[in-house]
């Protein structure tokens, strides 16, 4: 009898916990699954005309920097075989050296401000097609093995439609 009550009692505790979590479940509030985008940055990259713009621009600064290296270690050297005082040759490298950091760092703020406007452009395109499809998180393409919807396209039609606004409006 009392193996019984044993059973008994044990079925008893299997279904209230059966019949409690049942109730909790239609109870509990259902948890929304988070919706992924993915976007091929480098394809948005390449795929930017400003950004292309932006590589020819800064390829340009670093050709300048490179000639002014070339000229002013010509300029050095020329003295230097005019036999100038050592006094007048390290000034001479001193003012030389000073005009190319110069322009070294100019090259440097100029690509560092390149970058962050074309930063900005593709996070705010990344971001404005992210919400017009209702994506709560958009991840690199590569760092996803598998899901998540493509928003590359989307992207790459927002940067080329702003791009071309912009252009209008600077015509105007």
């Amino acid at each position: 009898m009392l193996n019984v009550q044993k059973s008994f009692a044990m079925v008893s505790a299997i279904v209230a916990v059966s019949i409690g979590s049942g109730a909790l479940a239609q109870t509990a509030p259902t948890v929304k699954s988070a919706t992924l985008g993915v976007v091929d940055r480098d394809k948005v990259i390449t795929s930017f005309n400003k950004a292309q713009s932006a590589a020819e621009e800064l390829k340009k600064t670093e050709e300048s920097v490179r000639k002014l290296l070339e000229d002013s270690n010509k300029q050095y050297e020329e003295a230097k075989n005019a036999k100038k005082p050592p006094a007048e040759l390290e000034g001479l490298q001193k003012r030389l050296q000073t005009k190319i950091d110069d322009e070294y760092k100019k090259a440097q703020a100029k690509a560092q401000n390149l970058e962050t406007q074309l930063e900005t452009d593709i996070d705010s395109a990344i971001k404005a097609e992210a919400a017009s499809r209702k994506l709560d998180t958009v991840l690199m393409k590569g760092a996803v093995l598998l899901g998540g919807t493509d928003i590359t396209d989307g992207v790459v039609k927002r940067l080329g439609a702003s791009a071309s606004a912009t252009s209008k409006s600077v015509t105007k």
